[in-house]
């Protein structure tokens, strides 16, 4: 592609999908990359740190180091004062369980970069338009059958692009069906189908589940 996947821009650099705020280290071979114009690359990488800290935080259900699992967190936690303070006032603890404020806008932000990233690097087909759906939240506040659905690769009437990566797997797998990717066990996946409509779905740290559809 000689455009920037985010927003048709000229392309200037190469942009990790998923973030490697994302990921543990040593990140894993090959890591996804498309081509992307300076801007989109940096424009949201505060936001990125900010969704990578609040998935943590959330899961573990605290903004205390010592309960704080992935290293990389951690260090961002002593890099970062001002935003450890943001997540400890968006945190709340009641009879009824510990629950964060979530920035959505940037959580929206973020999960949609990701997602053009996904539909760019697996069916060559970018989506500059905004999306039709765009959902987020933990797996475990799923009712049970919308969980085993949002688990279950959708079916797809249209076949990938001859020559991209779908394509590819779409030859492997069973016919018309995209399974899911893991880019790093335990702590990032993802699946895209050409659909219709074209669908990707995420799940970070096994804790959080995103879908983003385009008609």
């Amino acid at each position: 592609m000689a455009f920037c996947v985010y927003c048709g821009g000229p392309t200037e650099t190469r942009d990790h999908v998923p973030s490697r705020v994302l990921l543990d280290e040593p990140y894993p071979p090959q890591l996804p990359a498309v081509p992307a114009c300076k801007l989109c690359n940096e424009t949201l990488s505060k936001d990125e740190v900010y969704f990578a800290c609040l998935i943590e935080c959330a899961r573990v259900g605290s903004v205390s180091a010592q309960a704080i699992q992935r290293e990389k967190i951690r260090r961002i936690f002593q890099e970062s004062p001002a935003l450890v303070v943001r997540l400890t006032q968006a945190r709340t603890e009641t009879d009824n369980g510990i629950s964060f404020a979530v920035e959505y806008e940037r959580v929206k932000k973020v999960v949609l970069k990701l997602g053009r990233g996904h539909v760019a690097f697996e069916l060559n087909e970018p989506k500059h338009h905004e999306p039709h759906t765009l959902s987020v939240g933990p797996l475990m506040c799923m009712p049970e059958d919308v969980y085993g659905y949002f688990e279950t690769p959708p079916h797809s009437s249209i076949w990938p692009e001859v020559g991209s990566r779908a394509m590819q797997r779409f030859v492997s797998l069973n016919p018309g069906s995209a399974g899911w990717i893991i880019v790093q066990p335990g702590q990032y996946r993802y699946l895209a189908s050409a659909g219709p409509p074209v669908v990707v779905r995420i799940v970070i740290s096994e804790y959080l589940g995103c879908a983003i559809t385009w008609n």
